[in-house]
């Protein structure tokens, strides 16, 4: 048997594999469709649809541990899935870590990922990293310029870094945007009020 027809049947395999993990999802019987992804991506590690499905069902299953290495797994293999990313990066900061090295391993596939930029942006300010927070959440309102929430983060950012006058632009644009709860609202109009004096 040559090269090729040997990767085919691996990629075959893991397919029939695929198929019977969803078939016993479908009847409810959950772990033999945990064995039937799991054995799908011994056969094929690259199978996305695999693994995407083993994934949602271990952090269904509250099996966070196992959820994580798959991810890492999976971006080791090819680290230009954003969703895979943002997914491990979660679960990451649930944990009380920062998710920020994964981020920024994927960062260069993102592209104009706006959800993703205000995500790696919200976890650099969360460790005080407000230079390149900035610098995120820019990306971010440049692909979508009417979110309030982006805007306020880009705002906080910018007051940390003493750049005031780009800080009050962000929020006025932050209150113009819309889509604030009421107490960010507020909590906007008062950095407006603290930067306007």
């Amino acid at each position: 048997l040559n090269a090729q027809g040997r990767q085919e049947t691996g990629a075959q395999r893991a397919e029939g594999e695929y198929r019977r993990a969803l078939a016993s999802l479908q009847e409810g019987r959950m772990i033999e469709t945990v064995a039937a992804l799991e054995q799908a991506l011994k056969y094929e590690p690259t199978h996305e649809a695999a693994r995407q499905t083993l994934v949602g069902l271990l952090i269904e299953a509250n099996r966070n541990d196992e959820a994580m290495r798959q991810l890492q797994l999976g971006l080791t293999l090819d680290p230009r899935q954003p969703a895979m990313a943002m997914l491990l990066a979660r679960l990451q900061i649930e944990r009380g870590g920062n998710g920020i090295d994964t981020l920024m391993r994927t960062l260069p596939y993102a592209g104009n990922d706006a959800d993703y930029h205000a995500f790696l942006a919200a976890a650099l300010a969360r460790q005080q990293r407000h230079r390149e927070a900035a610098e995120q959440y820019h990306q971010a309102v440049r692909a979508v310029p009417s979110n309030g929430v982006w805007w306020m983060g880009l705002g906080i950012s910018l007051q940390a870094e003493k750049r005031n006058g780009e800080a009050l632009d962000a929020f006025q644009r932050a209150r113009a945007g819309g889509g604030l709860s009421q107490e960010l609202q507020g909590f906007v109009e008062r950095r407006i009020q603290q930067l306007s004096h």
